[in-house]
Parts: C-alpha cells; sequence; structure tokens
C-alpha cells in the first residue's frame, strides 16, 4: 500500500509540474527553425532587431505575405531572395514599425536577410524552405 501512495504522489508532482511550467513559459523551447510550417498562400510573422531575425523557416508554396515588425531599436529591412525573386521592403523599418511584402513562392531555398549594410555578416540572415 506503501509503494501505490509512493508512486501515485510521484505522478501528481510530475504532472502539476509540468502544468506549472508551460503556464509559465518555462516549457517552450521552441526556436525560430522549430515553428510550423506556414500554411500555403498565408502570412508570415517576422520580427527583426539587432541582430536577429525570427519567423518561421519553412512555408507553403503560393502567394505569402510577409508580415516585419522591427522591435529593434536600430533601422533594419527585410529582403528575400532566390528561384530568380529578389523582393525587399521599402521604405526601411525604423524602431517599432511595421511594414509588409507579398511574395509568390514557389518550391526551393530562399535566403531571407535585412539588407542594411553590415547587418547579414551580423547575423541577421537565414534560409527559408518552400514546399
Amino acid at each position: 500500500m506503501k509503494k501505490i501512495m509512493t508512486f501515485t504522489a510521484v505522478m501528481l508532482s510530475l504532472g502539476f509540474m509540468a502544468v506549472f511550467s508551460n503556464a509559465f513559459g518555462q516549457g517552450d523551447t521552441k526556436t525560430a527553425a522549430a515553428k510550423p510550417v506556414a500554411a500555403k498562400g498565408s502570412e508570415v510573422e517576422v520580427k527583426v532587431k539587432e541582430y536577429t531575425i525570427e519567423m518561421t523557416t519553412s512555408v507553403g508554396a503560393g502567394p505569402t505575405t510577409f508580415k516585419v515588425t522591427n522591435t529593434g531599436k536600430e533601422t533594419h529591412g527585410f529582403e528575400i531572395e532566390g528561384n530568380g525573386i529578389e523582393k525587399e521592403i521599402r521604405p526601411m523599418l525604423k524602431q517599432g514599425k511595421s511594414g509588409s511584402l507579398r511574395v509568390d513562392l514557389k518550391p526551393g531555398t530562399y535566403k531571407v536577410y535585412c539588407p542594411v549594410k553590415g547587418h547579414k555578416m551580423l547575423g541577421m540572415s537565414l534560409d527559408l524552405t518552400v514546399k
């Protein structure tokens, strides 16, 4: 009987820990690379800041709108290049500003980066896979 009570107490403790860690964000370890694939013909939320781009790294083919918000302190941009496409948001985005860029994506790999001089080299670049 004592073993059953101990086992039950341990299982309840583990259950509470799992619930509370997710409730307070401790269990969420998603990164840009782990985000789910965006649906075909979709909108993709993008955050740019010193010196990262936060967005999904895989989307479906078709018309896609990138909704870009500058959450950093410096001016940033957003450019996508590959498969005969080279488009960027104009004007560049100052702190707190947003913009959108609509692109008809074909399957393949694209380079997404900040076109501000030097930012790409500082890590504001990633590969986008279109399926």
